[in-house]
Parts: C-alpha cells; structure tokens; sequence
C-alpha cells in the first residue's frame, strides 16, 4: 500500500505539471500581441489653425484582428512641429481590449498659418540720459499660441556695447512659438539729445504689416501732439501745422523699413518713428 500511494503521488504530480505546461503553452498562442491598423481617406489633410482633435479624427479608421473595428478608440497623440516647408506631422494612436497600440501619422497642411508678428505699444525712440527697456515695448502674437510677449529676446547688432548712448542703435528681436517657428524682426532704437524736442508726438500705431504692393499712406498714422497745456489732434486737416518725414519705405520690395515724422506746431516739436513690414 505504501509504495503504490508513492507511485500514485508521483504520477499525480508528474500529471499537475504536464497540465500546467499544456495550459502555459495553449495561453501563450492564444494571446492577442496584434496591434490595430489605422488608416486614413488622406494621406495628407489641409486644416486651419485652430483645428480640433475632432475635426483632426475625421476620416480616421481603426481596424483590429481580434476585436474588428476600433475606430472609436483613436486618439490624437500629438502634432509635431513646422518642417522647413511650414508642414506638420500629426500621430494617432489606437488601442484594441489586450492593450496592444497602434500608431500611424499623416501630414499637415495648415492653410492660414504665419509666423508670429511683432507689436509695438511704443516708438523705439528715448530720450538721452533716461533709464529705459526696449523690450518693455515689444511682444508678439501667433496665430496658434496668441500672445508671446514674454518669449521675445533682443540683441543689438549694430556693434556698440550699449544702446543708451545717444545715436542709432540697430537691435534684433526674435520670437519661436510652441512649433519652433522663429521670427525676427531687426529695428532702429534712436536715443536723441535732451532738450531737442519738447512736445510728445504720438501715432495710432508703431509696427505696421503690409502686403506688397498694397496702398500706403504715411499720414495715416498721425494721431495727436501732445504738449504741457494741449492735446492737437493730427487727423484731416492740418493747418498751422508742420509735418516732415525721413522715410525709406518701398511697398513694392518685402522688407522692414521705418518712418520718422517730425511735427511743429506753435512752438512746439514732437518726434516719434513708424516701424513698416512690407510682406509678400
């Protein structure tokens, strides 16, 4: 009796392992390591900027060998940044009930996109011996990010070590948005002599863009003189009133040129500088 209870024992457990390695073996080729296919009307999709993962998603289908369609399970995983050519890559993701992933990407072409464009709330123009930050001035706006005025970085170019000396300055400001599009913007920063003018001259604007070609008018642009005891408005007529400009601006050639007015009214002088972008 004892030596068949043995060699039941051991035929039991000889048994319990050949079941387990069985099982282990039939598990593992039954097991779903397939991950879904995804794929898409087009290869390429042109959209606005402001285009949403819905809109991103239309036309994008998933198909999976185990659980079929898995289309609902698709999610955006990102877009990448502008290629030279102002394209962008978006990956989609999609995910079946064993957790296998699969990925896919298609191209984008965004139809309305533009650098980011510098502001001015000020003319670049201080005067001698006064503390003052360009870059207090300065921001810009993008189309995807909106307002970028605490990523704009200046240098000065034109060779000085400082730029509160009286003179011409040129300082290069530039800007990248979140797709590491870099703009730059290269500027006069005038520092003039005390006591030279003794009225504030003020413009509706201070960086302007224009389309090449399109119709300028530098006038435009005049608002107010300012002086201690009076406000006189630039707009329409001017009578009594001196207006004188040093302007190099070009409508008909992209580039970055700039406007100084100089404005004399009873006495009173005033200067200030327009910044003009002319674009293609």
């Amino acid at each position: 009796m004892r030596k068949t209870g043995r060699y039941g024992l051991l035929l039991l457990t000889v048994l319990c392992c050949l079941g387990f390695a069985a099982y282990y073996i039939l598990s593992q080729r039954t097991t779903d390591s397939t991950a879904p296919e995804i794929s898409f009307q087009s290869e390429e999709l042109e959209v606005s900027v402001g285009v949403s993962d819905v809109e991103l998603l239309d036309g994008v289908t998933a198909w999976d060998a185990e659980d079929g369609d898995v289309t609902a399970g698709i999610v955006v995983e990102g877009v990448t940044n502008l290629s030279a050519d102002q394209l962008a890559t978006v990956t989609y993701a999609a995910f079946d009930r064993a957790g296998n992933v699969g990925k896919a990407q298609r191209t984008l072409r965004y139809t309305d996109y533009h650098s980011p464009k510098f502001t001015l709330t000020d003319a670049l123009v201080f005067r001698s011996g006064t503390n003052f930050d360009v870059l207090r001035y300065v921001g810009a706006e993008d189309v995807i990010d909106g307002t970028l005025d605490d990523r704009v970085k200046a240098t000065l170019v034109s060779g000085e070590d400082t730029i509160t000396t009286e003179g011409i300055h040129e300082v290069e400001f530039r800007v990248t948005n979140s797709m590491k599009d870099t703009a730059y913007l290269t500027v006069p920063v005038e520092v003039y002599p005390v006591g030279l003018y003794n009225a504030t001259l003020e413009l509706t604007d201070y960086l302007v863009y224009v389309k090449q070609g399109s119709p300028f008018d530098r006038d435009d642009y005049l608002k107010t003189l300012k002086t201690g005891t009076q406000e006189i408005p630039l707009r329409g007529e001017l009578d009594e009133i001196s207006v004188s400009y040093d302007s190099d601006v070009d409508t008909t050639v992209p580039g970055t040129y700039s406007i100084s007015y100089t404005v004399q009214s009873g006495g009173y002088t005033g200067y200030t500088r327009l910044i003009v972008v002319v674009e293609k």
